[in-house]
């Protein structure tokens, strides 16, 4: 917690005043009411890319990710979940929209 802490008040001296938006948040706050978990994007490579792709069907066309260790896991994500995607789009019998 301490280093999610130290982020978001690093984050936060980027503004005029040097706080932020987030700077005063507890840990709580912040994600307490994240939604976005219910997305069910958590799991193996497998799933997620199963869940993307059953999310593009419904016509969804962006995704907002967020990742704990943001330069291993962004890579992680674009070697292992993205071409599982592309390949499960491959084997429909419409055309899903393409990731970018």
């Amino acid at each position: 917690m301490d280093g999610f802490r130290g982020a978001v008040q690093q984050a936060g001296r980027s503004t005029a005043d040097g706080k932020g938006m987030w700077q005063d948040s507890s840990f709580e706050d912040l994600v307490q009411y994240n939604d976005g978990f219910r997305t069910g994007l958590i799991g193996t490579p497998e799933q997620i890319a199963e869940r993307i792709v059953a999310y593009k069907r419904l016509g969804v066309d962006l995704f907002l990710l967020g990742f704990l260790h943001y330069l291993e896991e962004v890579e992680y994500f674009g070697k292992r979940v993205l071409p599982l995607v592309r390949e499960l789009e491959a084997e429909l019998p419409e055309p899903v929209p393409a990731l970018p």
